[in-house]
């Protein structure tokens, strides 16, 4: 209810007047006489509130927009950063596994029941041509 009688008296006329001894007084009646209106009810004042209520919009949806972008941007800095750390450790492994067919005589896999497979010529070739190919895709 408060607030209702204080938006009433808002936006209510202001009068400022003289009396016969010269003291000046601001009223929300009007005087007698000799009134001089200071502030009434401001047609502009509306037009004032809607533009500054349209500028906090604005300001808002800015902001909404700049924090979005920046969560976009943080996203894609995280994928980049996780991408660059896969491809460095692919990168490792292959250098390392071209390493060990370089240097070792013998080279072997295993199979699926733990058992080692020796490598022959032909598929060691072709393993040190798959290390190769990797670290040219992966250590860029």
């Amino acid at each position: 209810m408060g607030t209702l009688v204080f938006a009433a008296s808002a936006h209510a006329e202001l009068y400022k007047w003289t009396d016969g001894q010269g003291k000046v007084h601001y009223t929300d009646q009007p005087p007698t006489v000799n009134a001089e209106t200071v502030k009434g009810p401001a047609a502009g004042q509306a037009e004032t509130t809607s533009q500054a209520t349209q500028s906090l919009n604005d300001q808002d949806q800015a902001y909404k927009k700049r924090r979005k972008d920046a969560e976009e941007a943080r996203a894609k800095a995280e994928k980049e950063a996780e991408q660059a750390r896969i491809q460095r450790e692919n990168c490792d492994k292959a250098r390392k596994n071209l390493s060990t067919l370089q240097n070792t005589a013998r080279t072997y896999t295993t199979n699926s029941a733990g058992q080692r497979i020796y490598m022959d010529e032909a598929a060691r070739n072709a393993a040190l041509a798959n290390s190769q190919k990797a670290i040219s895709d992966f250590c860029k």
